[in-house]
């Protein structure tokens, strides 16, 4: 299936064009999040009717593995130091919130149980 997001529309969240290697693994994160945004979500095999929601979670997930391919958490130069939160998943993969929204697009909120009763009682 096609990626539920396009380059250009990563390139516009980086604020710069991908060329070569670093473009061939932009592809490969669209279509890594997008796997996942669909195993959370629904299959939307046509990209163009996945809700903006989707793509806007696809395009999150491919930027956060653009960006910090390695998955650095931090680092330190002299006396600069950065440091991302332990919580913020590194990769394509998706925070709790993301995954939170996809299933509501699907309805899925949980597992329920429900009584049934037949012939006289409970069973």
């Amino acid at each position: 299936m096609s990626p539920l997001a396009d380059i250009a529309a990563l390139e516009a969240r980086l604020g710069w064009a991908l060329v070569g290697q670093e473009r061939a693994q932009a592809e490969a994160a669209l279509a890594d999040a997008s796997a996942l945004v669909r195993a959370y979500g629904h299959p939307w095999p046509d990209p163009a009717r996945a809700p903006d929601v989707a793509v806007s979670i696809t395009l999150a997930a491919a930027e956060r593995r653009v960006r910090n391919p390695e998955g650095y958490r931090s680092e330190m130069q002299g006396s600069y130091q950065y440091q991302l939160p332990a919580s913020l998943p590194s990769g394509v993969a998706l925070t709790d919130a993301e995954i939170r929204l996809l299933r509501s697009l699907t309805g899925a909120s949980g597992l329920y149980s429900v009584p049934i009763s037949g012939l006289g009682g409970p069973l």
